[in-house]
């Protein structure tokens, strides 16, 4: 994120992603949560989170795909 925060002109952008060791990609209760606890917090800094992936077993969810994000 350093290095995103220091470009000029604003308008950054991220995509997060994480896995679940459990092999299971549809998003738990605490992703939920952590999502919006990290838009809110990256929206202070003129960053915008655009998806965040939940990847397991070869396979990845998208929270934009299902409007989580």
């Amino acid at each position: 994120m350093s290095a995103a925060l220091q470009r000029d002109g604003g308008g950054t952008r991220a995509i997060l992603a994480h896995n679940h060791s459990s092999g299971e990609v549809e998003p738990s209760e605490a992703a939920l949560v952590l999502t919006r606890v990290l838009e809110e917090a990256l929206a202070l800094v003129d960053v915008q989170v655009l998806d965040h992936f939940v990847v397991g077993n070869n396979r990845a969810a998208s929270m934009a795909e299902r409007g989580l994000v």
